[in-house]
């Protein structure tokens, strides 16, 4: 099922079955005349409910060719890049995360990956496999390589009669990017602003502090004229500024958390996590979903990176682990 958001541009919800999030809004701007070329911002998951979604949403538009955009690396978003590409299609990206992508397909980026979580003291799985054979970015993730043509921040995208603006907006990943539509003062966020939810700030190869980047993020967007926030999950933003404050104000009060959680005990991210609010359906850390307790633990890294960056806290390796303690 489509939905017509304004003149050639409709968005279609595309299940993420077995996951929190529920669903993606996927975007689809279509040309605006015969033989022009159609773009789809991001994708789902490469599974079989998210293919066949969008492949409706395309039949209903009579469209049978597309360019895809993608926001950022995380698999419920890429996952059927290389599938829904045709040899006519342009695949776009940014560099920094398309990289990240294309490293994923094998098991080296996953393998780097478990080795970093154990340095915050996420614990090994006990069954013979690894913690991020449940991770849902691997299980869903593209099965094949994408030759992708990188953008970079102010390149402009034209179809269906807009132009779009590449946005970086690093900190949910490395290289996230937005597309800003100035002209409607139209925002097509990816995961960068969230109804409801606040995006996963977390851990990730190559980077020090993903929430101070991520928050630079927020102020160089709270500067942009925007009316209209086309996000992926949770319901609509109506007041894109408003929901940034929200933001800020979701980190500070995270942040003073893991300040009190710590007190004078030298701690690492995983016990941090443990003793963090979440809103989860579970009793107690030990009914939390591998998965979960994953997303959880880099949420609290990346708090404690942006502390340690603020003078706040200090952290010390003990035995191949990190352990942090308030200033």
């Amino acid at each position: 099922m489509i939905e017509k958001i304004a003149e050639n541009l409709y968005t279609t919800r595309v299940p993420l079955p077995d996951n929190p999030l529920r669903y993606i809004n996927v975007y689809i701007i279509k040309g605006a005349d015969e033989g022009d070329r159609t773009l789809v911002i991001d994708t789902g998951f490469n599974r079989p409910e998210c293919e066949n979604a969008i492949q409706e949403a395309l039949d209903e538009l009579e469209v049978k060719d597309v360019d895809i955009f993608i926001t950022h690396l995380h698999s419920d978003h890429c996952g059927l890049a290389a599938r829904f590409a045709s040899r006519n299609s342009t695949v776009y990206t940014g560099e920094i995360d398309g990289e990240y992508i294309n490293f994923e397909v094998g098991s080296l980026y996953w393998s780097m990956l478990e080795d970093l979580f154990a340095t915050h003291g996420f614990p090994k799985a006990t069954d013979g496999r690894k913690n991020t054979d449940f991770h849902p970015g691997r299980q869903y993730s593209l099965d094949k390589r994408v030759d992708f043509t990188y953008i970079s921040d102010g390149d402009v995208l034209e179809y269906g009669g807009y132009r779009l603006r590449a946005f970086m907006t690093p900190g949910h990943t490395p290289g996230h990017m937005c597309l800003y539509d100035e002209e409607n003062r139209r925002l097509f966020s990816g995961d960068h602003i969230l109804g409801t939810i606040t995006p996963n700030i977390t851990l990730e190869l190559g980077v020090e502090n993903p929430l101070g980047d991520y928050l630079e993020s927020l102020a160089r967007t709270d500067k942009l004229k925007v009316d209209h926030i086309m996000n992926t999950h949770g319901t609509h933003v109506d007041n894109m500024h408003e929901r940034i404050a929200e933001l800020y104000e979701h980190h500070t009060a995270r942040a003073a958390e893991v300040v009190k959680l710590l007190g004078n005990d030298w701690k690492h991210a995983y016990d941090v996590a443990a003793d963090m609010t979440w809103e989860i359906d579970c009793r107690n850390w030990d009914e939390f979903p591998v998965a979960q307790k994953w997303f959880a633990t880099g949420e609290a890294v990346s708090h404690l990176q942006y502390l340690m960056y603020e003078g706040k806290v200090i952290r010390e390796e003990r035995n191949g682990v990190w352990y942090y303690r308030n200033k």
